[in-house]
Formats: C-alpha cells, structure tokens, sequence
C-alpha cells in the first residue's frame, strides 16, 4: 500500500493549489488530522468539506476516513518493508490516466526511442522489445553518440528516458536537449521530486528500495519492468 506521501507524489500533475495547501497542512499535522473530524479540518483550512472529500478520492483512499486510518497506521510504523511490500506498492503506483497518455503520445509518433545506461539500459531492453514485436519505431539506444545524433537530426519523436534517481546528468541534458530540439520526453524514475521527472511532458513513477553490497549497487530493477510492462499493456489496448 503507497503511504500518503507517495499518493501525493503520483498524483502531483494534477493537483489543485487548495490541494496542495491540504497536503501541507496534512503533513505538518499527521497526528492530529488522524483524529480530526472532516469538518474540523476543512474549518480550519476555511475550505468546504467536499473539496477533502474529492481530495481523498483522487488520492485512492474511499474516504476521509480511510486517509484518518492509513496516517494512524504510518505513524505507528506498522508497515513492513519487505520486499513483497515494494512490489506491491508499484502496482499501486499506476496511474490509468497517466499510462494512457503515455500510449496514446506513443501511437501516433513517428518515432519512440529508449534510452538507459549500465544495467537499467539491459533491462529496458527487455521491455522495448515487447514495443518493438508490435511496432518497429520502437527503439532502444545503447550509445551516447547515436542517442545525441538521433535527438539532433530529427524532430516531433518520442525520448523515453528510465532513471531511478532522476538525476543523472548525462541523461538530463539529453532530456533538455531534445526538448530543445522539439521532442516530447517521457520518463521513468524512482518515485521522487527529481529533476528528469520534472523536466519531462509525462512523468511514469516506480518504486525501489535502495541496496548495496560492497559498495556496489544491488537495486532490485523489478519495479522498472512492471511499470513498463504495464504501459505495454495499455499500449496494445489502443
């Protein structure tokens, strides 16, 4: 189950600014607002209690009460952070409106290029194949050279670009580069306020947790591919 900041992250897009004031407040007030009657909380942010009401929907929860529930059970640290846990949360993660802008970006470009480096770049592979069985301008990127030649000699095409951080350099300059150069860019990162997410036209989220063992980085790369496989999904929908 996605705690309330990560509901709140992968609905961001669309959030109004009276969310956004409910959100801050929410945050600095998790104890309290757990135990806050609806209308309570919406007099003291002078707001109409539908306005929570509409809020707790778009966030996933039934109601306000639901969210009451799900703030008491974070800050009692109840939740288990296995690694069935991060799976599941990635489910959780998709957001049916969001994938399907993503599919519908991709059916009418001319183009849909991919692109990673070191062992996300061999996993994205995987999944750009399963694009690339439907339809050949699916394509992945495996060196610098050619993702920078394609971005500059071309234009109106697609630039998906998967990093879990979100701030790889590199790979924001490549973004920014073929924003500059009149392409729409998609990315996928970790679930955070990163700047690749925020240079993006779409932002797709997944979640991971962190792990290394001597010094090197062991991530479980799994949520990238059920994100990705995901969005096939819908793709072939269309």
């Amino acid at each position: 189950m996605l705690n309330f900041d990560d509901r709140v992250q992968n609905i961001k897009y669309k959030m109004t600014l009276n969310e956004e004031e409910l959100t801050d407040y929410i945050k600095k007030n998790i104890q309290s607002v757990s135990q806050m009657k609806i209308i309570t909380l919406a007099n003291e942010l002078c707001i109409a209690p539908n306005t929570i009401t509409r809020f707790c929907a778009k966030l996933g929860y039934e109601n306000f009460s639901e969210l009451k529930l799900c703030l008491k059970y974070e800050t009692e640290d109840n939740i288990s952070r296995g690694q069935r846990y991060i799976l599941n949360k990635n489910f959780d993660l998709i957001d049916a409106v969001r994938e399907k802008k993503v599919a519908d970006m991709m059916a009418k470009a001319r183009a849909v290029n991919f692109y990673a480096l070191e062992q996300t770049g061999l996993l994205l592979k995987v999944s750009v194949n399963n694009f690339y069985v439907w339809e050949s301008k699916f394509q992945i990127f495996e060196y610098q050279n050619e993702i920078e030649t394609r971005i500059k000699l071309n234009s109106d095409e697609i630039f998906f670009f998967v990093s879990l951080t979100g701030e790889n350099q590199y790979i924001i300059e490549l973004a920014k580069y073929a924003k500059n150069n009149n392409h729409k860019v998609i990315s996928l990162t970790d679930l955070s306020d990163n700047t690749l997410s925020k240079i993006s036209d779409v932002s797709l989220y997944c979640y991971t947790k962190k792990h290394k063992i001597n010094d090197y980085d062991v991530t479980d790369k799994t949520p990238i591919m059920i994100i990705m496989y995901s969005l096939f999904l819908t793709f072939c929908k269309i």
